[in-house]
């Protein structure tokens, strides 16, 4: 995740939020220990993770930031270093602002 805005507010804020709920791994959040995305799909076969962290980042992003809807969730992949990198679209729903976390 890129640097801390605190002083965020409007779209900015709301973009951070979900980039901070992408990149927080569960169980680390000691507050609130279900917050993040599990890596419980390690070693899985692609179509099965593809479909798991779909799921997942849509639900956790609802539950967590519900001034977004989740408009897509795309994945590159990288087969030579076994990456599977999501890329999440999200509308603000007050404004109909379209970002890419």
């Amino acid at each position: 995740m890129e640097r801390i805005n605190y002083g965020a507010t409007g779209s900015e804020e709301i973009i951070q939020n979900v980039r901070f709920i992408l990149s927080t791994i569960v169980g680390t959040c000691v507050l609130d220990i279900p917050m993040g995305i599990s890596f419980g799909v390690v070693d899985a076969p692609i179509q099965f993770a593809q479909a798991a962290i779909t799921a997942e980042v849509i639900e956790k992003i609802e539950r967590y930031e519900p001034r977004v809807s989740v408009e897509s969730v795309e994945f590159y992949a990288d087969p030579l270093d076994g990456r599977l990198i999501p890329r999440v679209k999200v509308a603000i729903k007050e404004n109909g602002e379209i970002w890419t976390a």
